[in-house]
């Protein structure tokens, strides 16, 4: 926001005093002001004046360029990831768009936050297209899209893109993994059903689902940082990860995980049979 010039004029006013050569120069002592020692009428007053004008008219010239820029900006449609992924997440069911003549682009009359039923969005660029992933939420977990809200949104998504862009949109239920891994444990914490001595829960099994969970929408499932959550609980002393399986939505059997990373169809993960895929062992 541009200064006054009577602010700039004091900005300048103040520096000049406080030079000790100027003191020195004009005979000043570190009590005086400006407007003590020079009159209204002053060359020094007169100079410092115009000079200061000249600033305020240039930062409100460059306050008002400024404005037009971000004009123009919030005017472009800038079709990135963020742009998508943001769209996608405004979606509405239920509510049409309309063209908004100032920018060309099509939004909603209103904002309805109870309408606004997709919550997890990965958008991945795939070059010649973009893939969306979508899906709303239940219980705190991901869940597919009905096959009626997918078609509207899919109406939605070709009506606020960027002409020419090919898009390609999911909902699909999460990817399933099977975890075999050996737990060793010390004994007087976890008794060798994974159960923790104190209060009978399962922390290693929670601290899987709790990581699966935690894996960005979209993410990929790595199993370093698995087994690293799975060290992390109390009474876990070491893991051998000996297979990692998964199931994509579709497909009539698991396929071992090659690799140390998986990046699922769905978005998301779940773990399946966890009480037969880990054995806890009492180390020697």
């Amino acid at each position: 926001m541009a200064r006054s010039v009577a602010e700039i004029k004091k900005t300048m006013t103040d520096a000049f005093m406080a030079d000790a050569t100027i003191r020195e120069k004009y005979g000043l002592s570190a009590e005086d002001t400006f407007s003590n020692k020079f009159s209204s009428v002053s060359v020094e007053n007169i100079l410092f004046f115009i000079v200061a004008a000249c600033c305020h008219v240039l930062e409100v010239l460059f306050d008002q360029y400024k404005a037009d820029v971000e004009e123009k900006i919030s005017m472009a449609v800038v079709a990135s990831v963020p742009w998508y992924y943001k769209m996608a997440l405004a979606f509405q069911y239920g509510d049409s768009l309309v063209l908004d003549e100032q920018t060309q682009q099509y939004r909603y009359a209103s904002i309805d936050e109870s309408k606004k039923i997709v919550k997890y969005v990965a958008v991945r660029d795939k070059g010649t297209s973009v893939h969306i992933l979508v899906s709303t939420d239940e219980g705190g977990y991901p869940k597919p899209l009905s096959d009626d809200v997918l078609t509207v949104f899919k109406q939605y998504m070709n009506r606020v893109k960027v002409a020419g862009v090919i898009l390609s949109i999911t909902s699909k239920q999460s990817d399933h993994v099977i975890i075999i891994a050996k737990i060793y444990i010390d004994p007087l914490v976890l008794n060798e059903e994974g159960k923790r001595i104190s209060d009978g829960s399962k922390p290693v099994e929670d601290a899987i689902r709790n990581h699966l969970k935690g894996i960005v929408y979209g993410g990929t499932f790595n199993k370093t940082k698995l087994v690293d959550a799975i060290q992390a609980v109390n009474g876990v002393e070491d893991v051998e990860l000996m297979e990692c399986r998964y199931k994509a939505e579709g497909a009539q059997s698991y396929t071992v995980m090659s690799g140390n990373n998986y990046t699922g169809n769905s978005g998301s993960y779940i773990p399946d049979d966890l009480k037969n895929g880990l054995e806890y062992v009492v180390q020697n």
